[in-house]
C-alpha cells in the first residue's frame, strides 16, 4: 500500500466522498479490484512507465512482460484466480512485489485518465471493493 505516491493519493481522495483510497485498500487487502481502461497507445507503452522497483521491473521483463498490454493480458483474472496470484507464479516475485506491481498499475491507470473521467472511475473503485 505504501507504493502509492502521496500526490496520487491526494488526487484520488479528491474524488472519494465518504472514504479514502487507503481505507479501500485496507478493506480489500486480499482482493483489490480495479478497472483497466488504457488506450491502445497506452497499452503499447513499456512497463518502465510504472516506475517499479528494480526487482519488480526485472521479474516482469525476464518473464516477457515488456509492455502494459503484456502485463494486463498476461495477468488478467482467470476464473477463480486473481491477478496477484498469477503474478506470484513468477520466479523470485513475492507478495509485496506483486502488490507493488498491481498498485502501480492502478495508480498509473488513474493518472492517465482525463480529468472528466476520474470521478466516475473512483466511484467504480468504491463499488468494486465495498
Amino acid at each position: 500500500m505504501t507504493e502509492l505516491n502521496e500526490n496520487v493519493v491526494r488526487e484520488m481522495d479528491k474524488y472519494l466522498e465518504e472514504t479514502s483510497i487507503f481505507e479501500i485498500l485496507l478493506k480489500s487487502r486480499k482482493n483489490f479490484h480495479f478497472q483497466v481502461m488504457f488506450s491502445k497507445e497506452q497499452m503499447r507503452q513499456d512497463v518502465e512507465v510504472l516506475d517499479l522497483k528494480p526487482r519488480a521491473f526485472n521479474c516482469l521483463k525476464r518473464n516477457g512482460f515488456n509492455t502494459i498490454h503484456d502485463l494486463v493480458y498476461g495477468v488478467s483474472t482467470k476464473e477463480d484466480e486473481s491477478s496477484k496470484r498469477q503474478l506470484l507464479r513468477i520466479r523470485n516475485l513475492g507478495r509485496n512485489t506483486a502488490e507493488e506491481i498491481l498498485l502501480k498499475l492502478f495508480s498509473y491507470q488513474f493518472m492517465v485518465l482525463p480529468d472528466n473521467k476520474k470521478k466516475s472511475y473512483m466511484q467504480r473503485i468504491v463499488e468494486l471493493n465495498m
